[in-house]
Order: C-alpha cells, then sequence, then structure tokens
C-alpha cells in the first residue's frame, strides 16, 4: 500500500500541533517542558553562580539593581504512536477496504510527524509493534512494515483478540508521553473501550481515536432480503432477516453504539473523527479527509 502523489503533496505542506508540551528525546519543532535554550522566552529566575553570563537581562539589572537569568523553552520532538486495530473486523480479507483505509490513515499521519522531525512507533494490536522510526527516509521502512502485515498471518487462528489486555501490555512498555493515534473501528463493548482509553491516559498520551467503518459496517444487507452473518472474530455463522424493520432497527442500534464511543472518548480527553467508507468510496481519499479533521495537522 502507498499513496498517491497528489496525496503526498498534499500532507507535505502539513505539520504537527501538539495540545500540550512534552519532554522529547531529542531536538524537533516543538514546545518542550524543558527549559534551555530555544528562541522562545520562558521565566526569569534568580541568577546563580555557574550560570551563563548572557543569560542576565542586564535591562532589568539596571531597573532593580538584581541579577535575573532568561530562561528559554526547549524545543524537541515528541514521539507519535499508532495503535492500529489488528482483530478480524479489521484484517479479514473480506473486509479489504477498511484495511486499505486503516493503512492510509497510518501512513499519511506518519509522512506528516517524520517530516516534522517528530517519532513514529506502530502498534498493531493482536500483531507486532515496530522499531522507533525517525526522519522522512524511514517514511520507506513504514511503508514495508505495515504491507508486511498480511491478513493471511492473521487467519491462521480464529481466537478473538483481547483488545483491552493487548492496549494494557502496549501502554506498560511505554518510555515517553506523546500523541496516541488509535484507529479501530470500535466495533466492541463500551466496557471494553473505557478500558483501553483509561490504560492509554494514565501513560499521559494526548489520544485522538480515529473510526473506521466499511460499507458492510453501515450497511450489512444492502438492499437484499439477508443472508449468512459470519462473526469476524468467531467465526460463528448465522442466518440473519433483512427486513426493512431489521435493518431499520440494526442502523438505530449502531448509532446508539457510535454515539457511546464518542461520549466515551469526550470523556477520557480523547478527540474522535470517523472515516465511514461505502461502495464507491476511495479508501485514500476518506483516509485523508479524516486525517485533517483530526485537528493536530496545520
Amino acid at each position: 500500500m502507498t499513496l498517491s502523489p497528489e496525496s503526498l503533496r498534499i500532507l507535505q505542506a502539513l505539520s504537527i500541533r501538539t495540545k500540550r508540551s512534552f519532554y522529547g528525546t531529542r531536538y524537533g519543532s516543538h514546545r518542550s517542558l524543558r527549559r534551555g535554550h530555544g528562541i522562545e522566552f520562558a521565566e526569569y529566575r534568580t541568577y546563580e553562580a555557574g550560570d551563563n553570563p548572557r543569560s542576565i537581562d542586564w535591562n532589568l539589572y539596571g531597573r532593580s539593581d538584581k541579577l535575573y537569568s532568561k530562561r528559554y523553552l526547549e524545543e524537541e520532538n515528541v514521539v507519535v504512536y499508532l495503535v492500529i486495530d489488528g482483530s478480524h473486523s479489521i484484517m479479514h480479507p473480506a473486509l479489504r477496504e477498511k484495511w486499505e483505509c486503516v493503512q492510509c490513515i497510518a501512513l499519511a499521519t506518519s509522512f506528516v510527524a517524520l517530516a516534522s522531525h517528530d517519532t513514529v512507533v506502530l502498534s498493531i494490536l493482536g500483531g507486532k509493534t515496530s522499531q522507533k522510526f525517525s526522519g522522512p527516509r524511514s517514511f520507506h521502512q513504514i511503508q514495508a512494515f505495515l504491507s508486511s502485515q498480511e491478513k493471511s498471518e492473521y487467519q491462521a487462528t480464529r481466537e478473538q483478540v483481547d483488545m483491552e489486555r493487548q492496549v494494557q501490555t502496549l501502554a506498560a512498555r511505554l518510555s515517553f508521553p506523546g500523541i496516541c493515534i488509535f484507529i479501530s473501528d470500535f466495533l466492541y463493548s463500551p466496557e471494553v473501550l473505557h478500558g483501553m482509553l483509561s490504560n492509554l491516559r494514565a501513560r499521559n498520551l494526548e489520544i485522538h481515536a480515529v473510526q473506521v467503518l466499511g460499507a458492510t459496517d453501515s450497511s450489512p444487507f444492502g438492499r437484499g432480503d439477508g443472508g449468512a452473518c459470519i462473526d469476524s472474530e468467531t467465526g460463528e455463522l448465522r442466518g440473519v432477516a433483512g427486513s426493512t424493520q431489521a435493518l431499520e432497527r440494526y442502523s438505530q442500534l449502531l448509532n446508539e453504539h457510535n454515539e457511546a464511543v464518542r461520549s466515551l472518548c469526550l470523556s477520557q480527553g480523547a478527540t474522535l473523527v470517523q472515516a465511514s467508507l461505502d461502495e464507491k468510496a476511495d479508501a485514500e481519499e476518506v483516509a485523508l479527509n479524516a486525517v485533517t479533521a483530526m485537528g493536530i495537522f496545520v
């Protein structure tokens, strides 16, 4: 999977804007919590022996007859964690358009982050976690990492991915706070989502959730009268009626579930955007619209 040249041209004009400051690991383009030798003034403090004499504000000394040092905001990088739902409802071969959209969102956010001199880490829940990627040249390595996560690897077992446990384990391994972009269809119980967001929030992350819904999520039978449904997580097969009444009820329940997801994200301080696919939708276009709607790329 790759992004078109047109999409890359659009992304080249964007950069990441964080809501708050973080401690970084190296020089970057974001305000740090550290005070040092940046270009933006932070505060004054009483001059102490050993301070650089160049930091003294001599104009202030002339007015107060006291020595004060200027302190500036450091500019450092931020770590962008891409947490990707690796359950069967995303990775199943029959749901290819959803996985393509997820890849496009991950690639688009990675491209902007790397161009902003930030560090990117990808973690597929139920799958693998990548190394740390830094610098624009790492973009091709991220493409290769995502391409290597073939769906066939996830069809070797019918075991359902324990999403909450996966996020708990991932959160415990995070070394630095930063931005977390959580990409999923969020088609599981609100209780599970609450547990996942709580674990991520406990690591002092700025959380942005992207809900990817496929055409069959919104309209499972189209205009048909019904059919056989296979649970993508467990493999359970059930016959389902596709009457107008049943479809209306399904739509109502889906809307209620999505609203519950939105409310949970809000209560946990996370933003939420939705990327909805239909039979005619272009996955890359839907992904770019979702990325720009997140509000952190300017």
